[in-house]
């Protein structure tokens, strides 16, 4: 039985599952055989606690650790040893012009709360993320591929957003007098945030029986 890597010796899900790929049949070949900046590189990620993946070569092959299963979700363990291109084809249209400036190997590419529409669970979902590319040399010195570190912002951008809303939907109606005031106040207030309110239905009851309602789409 050959001897194990060294860089892959270590704990975690994305270890053993390192280990046991078929990588003789991959574009990157056996790991023995990795640039040594690749092998080191690997080893850095899968020892980090914050969500790192590694494309490398020409088709930026997918190796990722434990902490970013997170944010890949439905696609592990499908998307080990696979092109980028394939793991992220709902997103490759916004990330493919950040990988090819930091493939040039001059500088790396970062963007803060930048939004992705990702399909990783099969269905799309608004999400945020700060990351960086971040060429990583081949053994001749040029770009061998790229590592990425994330932070995942959704859930504040989101958060944020809608307690704006809140405030605003506040601000507008603090001075009314009637209802039907509050209900078009409230109602010109929601139509400013077509992410969260898509759609709202308003309705007034006269005399303890009739209902009338009216609907408010947000401005697509």
């Amino acid at each position: 039985m050959a001897e194990l890597p060294t860089f892959l010796t270590g704990g975690g899900e994305l270890n053993n599952l390192m280990r046991a790929h078929d990588w003789a049949g991959n574009p990157l070949g056996p790991p023995e055989h990795w640039h040594q900046s690749l092998k080191t590189a690997v080893r850095i990620m899968l020892a980090s606690r914050q969500p790192i993946w590694i494309g490398w070569g020409k088709e930026l092959i997918y190796l990722y650790n434990d902490p970013y299963k997170s944010i890949i979700g439905g696609k592990h363990p499908w998307a080990l040893g696979r092109p980028t291109r394939e793991v992220w084809a709902e997103i490759w249209p916004d990330i493919e012009p950040l990988l090819a400036t930091a493939m040039q190997g001059d500088e790396g590419t970062y963007v803060e709360e930048q939004l992705l529409i990702m399909e990783r669970n099969g269905y799309p979902e608004e999400t945020y993320y700060t990351f960086s590319y971040s060429p990583i040399p081949a053994d001749d010195g040029s770009a061998g591929g790229i590592i990425c570190a994330n932070t995942d912002d959704t859930q504040r951008v989101i958060g944020e957003r809608q307690i704006s809303l809140l405030r605003e939907v506040a601000a507008r109606t603090a001075d009314v007098s009637t209802v039907a005031d509050a209900c078009q106040r409230s109602a010109e207030a929601l139509s400013t945030n077509g992410r969260d309110i898509p759609f709202s239905l308003k309705g007034e009851n006269h005399d303890g029986a009739n209902l009338r309602g009216d609907s408010i789409f947000a401005p697509s």
